[in-house]
């Protein structure tokens, strides 16, 4: 009865009936069937279609990979890599990542061949060959400025790693986005390049891996950090001059840094420069216009010393003149997200 109701729940969604189609789904879910069990979790976690519940969702993920669910084994290592509820658990990570790659699931075992830098199909020597240690070092920067602090490092992200993160997200581009002065997001015309959001629900494990090692770029905690974004630019398009910081002195963005708190630094990575022309990233206050090649990551911090926003990070995003630009932006924030230390999530993902 459980596969006939997943069957009917995928059929209902390609009709576009996702408020039945996701009953039918969460019904699947409690009677037990694997797939609907992971996909209603995931469902739950980034609230697609039903009211989100971390908790109720990472509990279904976490069931249905221990009964030997290939997706939710890869979902679960996210979970854990991500650090729900507390603070990250990469050995266990890298252990579901592994059992889902030798239960025959690609995307486990694609990164599991990332994450260990090599080819192959030794699944168990793949996964003992993954230094998380590794991913944490940050190469030797080279200082563009010091105050304030704007950093270049080489060889952060590795050529296949950069291919994997657009080829992940390379279908799922729309508008970017600014912050109004009401406190919402809108399209504008001071940004017309596209990108994609991603929540640490559905982020990957090596997404949250080359995250680790941006944070140690940064010297800033990896649990400080917003959701990635993967950004697009194609020629001609941009984005304008203008700051990452949330600025006191605009009302909706002070209660911004009262409830989520201040954006202190902006991590990027380039993710391509073959046949790429322009596309700089320009700070016309401190005469600083970059671009490293593939896999150089750049660091600046939009505060002061003293914690205080710092307008002479006003920095803009120039048009490619040929070619498309692709990078990952990562914002990070003076203390963790409201709800990061979650002990019933917590407990959920360490089996109680």
């Amino acid at each position: 009865m459980t596969d006939a109701q997943f069957q009917t729940a995928l059929a209902l969604y390609g009709q576009g009936r996702n408020a039945e189609g996701v009953r039918v789904l969460g019904e699947a879910a409690q009677g037990g069937h694997l797939g609907a069990m992971t996909l209603f979790g995931h469902y739950l976690l980034t609230g697609r279609d039903v009211r989100p519940d971390a908790v109720a969702g990472a509990r279904l993920i976490m069931a249905a990979a221990e009964q030997g669910g290939p997706l939710a084994c890869t979902m679960a290592a996210a979970l854990l890599a991500v650090g729900g509820g507390g603070a990250p658990d990469w050995p266990r990570a890298l252990d579901y990542l592994w059992r889902g790659a030798e239960l025959g699931f690609p995307v486990a075992q694609a990164q599991l061949r990332l994450l260990a830098g090599r080819e192959g199909d030794d699944w168990k020597d793949l996964r003992r060959a993954i230094d998380i240690d590794t991913w944490r070092k940050a190469p030797e920067p080279r200082r563009l400025s010091d105050d304030p602090k704007v950093w270049t490092f080489e060889g952060v992200a590795s050529p296949a790693v950069c291919d994997w993160l657009i080829a992940q997200t390379k279908g799922r581009l729309r508008p970017a986005t600014v912050y109004t002065v009401a406190g919402g997001l809108a399209v504008s015309s001071e940004r017309n390049n596209s990108y994609v959001q991603l929540s640490v629900a559905d982020a990957d494990v090596v997404m949250l891996a080359l995250r680790e090692r941006l944070a140690a770029c940064a010297g800033l905690e990896v649990m400080h950090m917003d959701g990635p974004q993967v950004l697009h630019y194609a020629v001609g398009q941009q984005f304008v001059p203008h700051v990452d910081f949330f600025d006191p002195a605009i009302a909706s963005q002070a209660q911004e840094i009262a409830s989520a708190g201040q954006r202190v630094a902006t991590g990027l990575i380039y993710l391509n420069d073959e046949g790429l022309e322009g596309g700089e990233t320009d700070f016309p206050r401190l005469g600083i216009r970059h671009r490293g090649p593939r896999g150089d990551a750049l660091i600046f911090f939009n505060v002061d010393a003293a914690g205080q926003a710092d307008r002479r990070t006003l920095h803009a995003g120039l048009t490619p003149t040929r070619g498309e630009k692709w990078v990952l932006s990562q914002w990070f924030r003076d203390r963790a997200p409201p709800g990061a230390d979650n002990p019933a999530l917590a407990a959920v993902l360490n089996g109680h």
